[in-house]
C-alpha cells in the first residue's frame, strides 16, 4: 500500500487533472467526462484553469487564482475520491484527504512536491508564506507529467470531489468525473 503522502500527492494531482476536458495519449488513457464548479464564492477568490495536451503523458497546466481575503489554517483543503468499475455502477470512496488547514498544506505537500517547479512557472507564494495575504496568483505552461499517475490508478470511473473551506461554509468546489482507460 503507498504511503500517506504519496496518495495525498496522487490525490492532488488527480485535482490538477480534472479540471479540463482532455484525452491524453499513452498506455492507459484518461478521459475526463464531467467538470462543474457548483461553488465559486466570488467575493473571497476567483479561480480558473486551463489544462492542454502538450505531448504524451505530459500537459501544460495554466490558471489564476485572484484571491481577495487573506487565508490561513482556518481555511480547509477537503479533497474526496471515489471509484467505479463501470459507468452506471455504484462509486465507493477510495480516498479522503481530511480538512487540512492552508498553512499546513504549504509546508508539507506544496513545499514537498510543487514549489520548486511551481516556481519556474508563476508567481507562486513560497511554502512559508503563510497567512496568505490576498493577490492575484498566476500559472504559465506548467508541465505536468501524467504518466505515473496513469500507471498508479486502476481502470474504471472516478469522482474526485476538492473543497476550500472557511468557517465550515464551503468557498470553492470542483467535481470532475474521468475514467482511466486500458
Amino acid at each position: 500500500m503507498a504511503s500517506s503522502s504519496f496518495r495525498h500527492l496522487v490525490v492532488l494531482a488527480i485535482v490538477l487533472l480534472s479540471l479540463s476536458p482532455i484525452d491524453v495519449q499513452a498506455e492507459r488513457k484518461l478521459r475526463l467526462y464531467k467538470l462543474e464548479k457548483p461553488i465559486e464564492k466570488k467575493q473571497d477568490l476567483q479561480c480558473h484553469l486551463r489544462i492542454a495536451e502538450f505531448e504524451e503523458n505530459v500537459l501544460k497546466v495554466s490558471g489564476e487564482m485572484k484571491q481577495h481575503v487573506t487565508m490561513d489554517n482556518d481555511w480547509k483543503v477537503h479533497i474526496t475520491v471515489s471509484r467505479a468499475p463501470g459507468p452506471d455502477e455504484e462509486f465507493e470512496e477510495v480516498l479522503d484527504l481530511d480538512d487540512l488547514g492552508v498553512c499546513d498544506l504549504m509546508k508539507s505537500y506544496y513545499k514537498e512536491f510543487f514549489y520548486e517547479r511551481l516556481k519556474e512557472y508563476s508567481n507562486a507564494p513560497h511554502p512559508s508564506t503563510c497567512p496568505l495575504p490576498p493577490d492575484h496568483y498566476q500559472l504559465e505552461d506548467f508541465p505536468l507529467d501524467v504518466h505515473l499517475l496513469k500507471k498508479l490508478l486502476l481502470p474504471g470511473y472516478y469522482r474526485i470531489v476538492s473543497r476550500l473551506l472557511h468557517d465550515e461554509h464551503i468557498k470553492l468546489e470542483y467535481m470532475a468525473e474521468l475514467e482511466i482507460m486500458e
